[in-house]
């Protein structure tokens, strides 16, 4: 029998690399808003609020994280504790988790450029 902690800890080492990954696909997807975006407004206008932005940021990471330890939390219910039954489903769990969480971080990074191929690229 694996113990709770153990499972914990392997989520938990992994949290990092999350982030960056999240980080990484969060920038892209600004950079693309920003660049895109600046199409649609007249020049010296904001695309996004700068404050908006920054604390849209922060409460996606935030949700992120805590969905994020939802991973462990489940594991621990599904297994009633005993982590060993659930032990090899945890790299699985981890990469599908990452990437739809990097593809959602992704998703307005591609509806603004459809959106602006919709109107038309004016």
């Amino acid at each position: 029998m694996t113990r709770p902690w153990d499972a914990i800890a392997w989520w938990e080492i992994r949290r990092i690399p999350f982030n960056l990954v999240l980080l990484a696909a969060g920038f892209v997807s600004i950079l693309i808003i920003e660049l895109v975006g600046s199409r649609f407004v007249h020049p010296g206008e904001d695309v996004v609020e700068p404050m908006g932005l920054l604390f849209g940021a922060i409460a996606y990471g935030l949700a992120a994280n805590l969905c994020y330890t939802l991973g462990w939390v489940t594991e621990l219910l599904w297994s009633w504790g005993n982590t060993a039954s659930t032990e090899g489903l945890r790299p699985k769990v981890f990469r599908v988790g990452l990437v739809f969480s990097a593809l959602l971080t992704l998703v307005p990074a591609l509806l603004v450029p459809l959106i602006w191929a919709v109107w038309g690229f004016s």
